[in-house]
């Protein structure tokens, strides 16, 4: 063990040694956090929508309000197609929520109404939209159905009823909503644009930092280091456990500092300490075997930098580093499923986002798991040969 700590800490002490490194480890993820996610982040959080009324009816008008009871998550206003179209296009707005013009009369009839919603390309939060304005619709629809029966049975008319029992307190009727945020400003974790550009592009510079650091087997090999090790009563699995050793610890040291910074620069709470560091450290692995691999298929310490940095860079724009995954291709989409990078946003999503413990993500840590292994498996096969 004192042999693999020994090895551990000289490839340590040559990553330290490099002032150039300080730059690529620390310096340019904090600076482009800073910069992009200033830029995605410099709103209010809250999703701006245009509704198109093209009913105008006591039901649509009602739709309406409802749909701004929740007005924490969404600002919902009203205008005319042409101009929601505008905004649209100037990106003043996210999305628009049309209410066709028969919407009373179908649900007069207890039929649902299709409601037509339209957004960019890069709304990462539309199918979150969609689903509460649907949802409210399937409440509004069940009201309608509630006034008719209360109606029938005293006699009167279904519109006076819905006035009675809903009409005058939506707050009371529309379907609860939490916004979640990356930011703990308010104790609430969730998913901001500066946390998941952090999140991003710390994944992405540990990864840049672990294949160069992984050319230093080459080196090493190279340089004869490796027979004047092996000629000193050092093994050839203890060389090889001292360096994937450091490689794991300098991922560490980088991934530790990034988030430390981030919490304190940035304010972003990064969920519970126990499920990050058990997530991270899977991935670490599986990185450390993704250096290998590429260490193991090529000659020198540059090749290895250089099909390695176009492996990490074009990997994690399919995995969604750089933009939501949702606005790529389907076929982007299920490549994605095949890298660690996806995996690895997912499960930090889930435990920033969503409060997610070691338990629930036990199934994206596998998958991680069993990279690791494939990679590990793969790469120390290529170097005994």
């Amino acid at each position: 063990m004192k042999k693999i700590l020994a090895i551990c800490g000289i490839e340590l002490s040559l990553i330290f040694k490099k002032r150039q490194n300080y730059l690529m480890m620390f310096a340019a993820p904090l600076l482009l956090t800073f910069v992009f996610g200033g830029m995605l982040g410099g709103n209010d959080g809250k999703l701006r929508l245009a509704v198109i009324d093209q009913d105008d009816t006591i039901l649509s008008q009602h739709y309406i309000r409802q749909l701004k009871t929740h007005d924490d998550m969404y600002t919902f206003e009203t205008m005319s197609e042409s101009k929601a179209s505008e905004k649209l296009k100037q990106k003043k707005i996210a999305g628009t929520i049309i209410i066709p013009r028969s919407f009373q009369a179908q649900l007069e009839k207890g039929k649902h109404p299709e409601l037509v919603f339209r957004h960019g390309p890069d709304l990462s939060e539309a199918p979150m939209a969609k689903q509460y304005a649907e949802s409210t619709l399937a409440k509004l629809n069940i009201q309608v159905a509630a006034a008719k029966t209360s109606a029938q049975a005293a006699g009167e008319n279904w519109k006076a009823a819905y006035q009675t029992l809903f009409a005058k307190d939506p707050k009371d009727t529309a379907p609860a909503v939490k916004r979640k945020t990356f930011s703990d400003s308010e104790k609430n974790a969730g998913a901001s644009d500066t946390a998941s550009t952090a999140a991003g592009f710390s994944i992405l510079f540990v990864m840049l930092t672990m294949m160069g650091a992984a050319g230093t087997i080459l080196e090493a090999r190279k340089n004869g280091v490796w027979p004047r090790l092996l000629t000193a009563s050092v093994s050839r699995a203890e060389i090889g456990a001292g360096y994937v050793l450091s490689f794991f610890v300098i991922g560490w040291i980088q991934f530790g500092i990034l988030l430390l910074a981030t919490h304190w620069l940035f304010g972003i709470n990064w969920g519970n300490p126990g499920a990050v560091i058990v997530l991270l450290s899977f991935f670490l692995l599986t990185v450390v075997g993704i250096g290998l691999v590429v260490a193991a298929n090529v000659r020198t310490p540059e090749q290895q930098l250089a099909f390695g940095n176009l492996f990490v860079i074009a990997t994690c724009m399919v995995s969604g580093m750089y933009w939501p995954i949702d606005i790529e291709p389907k076929f982007m989409q299920s490549i994605a499923e095949f890298l660690p990078q996806k995996w690895a946003m997912s499960g930090l999503t889930e435990i920033i986002a969503n409060g997610a413990h070691i338990t629930d993500i036990l199934g994206i840590c596998g998958i991680l798991f069993a990279f690791a292994a494939i990679t590990f498996a793969a790469g120390l096969k290529a170097l005994r040969a």
